[in-house]
């Protein structure tokens, strides 16, 4: 969100096409305008619960989405099918499924038990970005500045043809340490498109703060199938009844790392001075 409003905001949007114009004269190369770089991980999702339903002809996926950062505002960015609709939902179905498979949900990881207490946030101001360019101007506006490892992805997922939905949130009681992060649950979204296959979600990007994330992905189908994930071994198969439907169920969960991690933190005392 813009942190200033009136002329000096139009002064800040001049400034920002300046730079954006300058990158797209330089064929995007960022290190054209190196202040535009990201110099510190504020926040990364820690968690994801997720449901996929695929009928044969449209997948729609549901997610409860947990955060750790430290800052008074975030925003979270995924490349998505440039057919999705997209909206917020309750966690009624991810609810419903771990009652009928007997499970906590992500409670059924110790490492989840030790966030603590998580905030609640609404996400707000979703937006959609159709090209490089709108992605290099949000993100230069609104001054979180860009990741070399998340610009390369939305690269390429651009020229996919795919579009980069967005949203803003504030935590209530925000932390300004990096050391004490704070957790932070968002409400369910749900987006669905059409596509004849089921269509995994990628990882997560590594910005810096937490090198895994802990899943737990559910598979929905009208026929069984023996689909695996690319990531995550398979916990559970079974039938479930939601909405008047029965379902094929495969049940997915683990810990794995994200996208970017090049390997774990070097000790202090081996680090060169």
């Amino acid at each position: 969100m813009a942190s200033v409003d009136g002329p000096e905001f139009a002064q800040v949007v001049r400034d920002t096409e300046e730079v954006t114009r300058l990158l797209e004269t330089r064929n995007w190369d960022i290190s054209a305008s190196p202040k535009i770089f990201a110099r510190a991980a504020a926040c990364d999702v820690v968690a994801k619960e997720m449901v996929f339903i695929h009928d044969g002809r449209i997948q729609t996926r549901v997610g409860r989405l947990v955060m750790l950062g430290y800052g008074n505002g975030f925003h979270l960015m995924g490349a998505e099918n440039a057919r999705s609709e997209f909206k917020t939902v309750s966690s009624h179905i991810l609810d419903e499924i771990n009652r009928q498979v007997g499970s906590n949900g992500l409670y059924d990881f110790p490492e989840f038990t030790k966030l603590g207490k998580i905030q609640n946030v609404d996400f707000v101001n979703a937006s959609m970005l159709y090209q490089v360019r709108d992605y290099v101007f949000y993100s230069v506006l609104h001054g979180g500045g860009i990741y070399p490892l998340a610009f390369e992805h939305f690269m390429r997922s651009f020229s996919a043809g795919k579009i980069v939905h967005n949203v803003d949130w504030l935590p209530a009681r925000p932390s300004l340490d990096p050391k004490q992060p704070v957790a932070m649950q968002g409400e369910c979204l749900a987006v669905s498109y059409p596509t004849p296959v089921v269509e995994w979600m990628e990882k997560p990007i590594y910005g810096g703060m937490v090198m895994e994330t802990m899943h737990i992905v559910n598979l929905l189908t009208l026929e069984p199938t023996k689909i695996s994930h690319p990531d995550l071994p398979l916990v559970e198969e079974g039938k479930i009844d939601y909405g008047n439907q029965r379902y094929f169920l495969r049940r997915f969960a683990g810990i794995s790392p994200k996208d970017g991690v090049q390997g774990p933190p070097m000790p202090a005392k081996s680090r060169k001075k």
